[in-house]
């Protein structure tokens, strides 16, 4: 009997608390509005707004629908630089069929403060300006 509560034991503390909730990857598929498309695959994420593009990894979503994720966003107008694109900061969250983003990038660029998108099917997202 002893054995059997010490295997519970474990088992029960391997699989962690039923009252605390787990994060997760942000699914796959993609997100429109507010000038914004979020494509998100299993390789990372991709976002365009006007002549901006940004790349990040698959955010974990966690259990307060939040998430935060470092990447590179650049305003892809005229000449491009072939240096890497500089980095930024992602941040947002989910509340039923909207995924809020914010993007701070690190090089100055003054970007609208927060995209607010809902699930689509339609189309791929637009090519930055070039």
């Amino acid at each position: 009997m002893r054995r059997i509560a010490i295997v519970l034991c474990f088992t029960l503390t391997a699989c962690g608390s039923p009252t605390e909730p787990r994060a997760i990857a942000l699914g796959n598929g993609k997100w429109s509005g507010d000038g914004g498309c979020l494509s998100v695959t299993d390789s990372g994420c991709d976002f365009a707004a006007g002549c901006g593009h940004g790349q990040f990894p698959k955010p974990t979503i966690r259990a307060d629908g939040t998430f935060d994720v470092d990447g590179t966003y650049r305003v892809e107008v005229g000449p491009i630089s072939i240096n890497p694109a500089p980095p930024a900061h992602f941040s947002g969250s989910i509340a039923g069929d909207t995924l809020t983003l914010n993007v701070v990038p690190t090089s100055g660029t003054v970007l609208r403060p927060t995209f607010s998108m809902k699930p689509t099917t339609a189309g791929p997202c637009p090519i930055p300006c070039v």
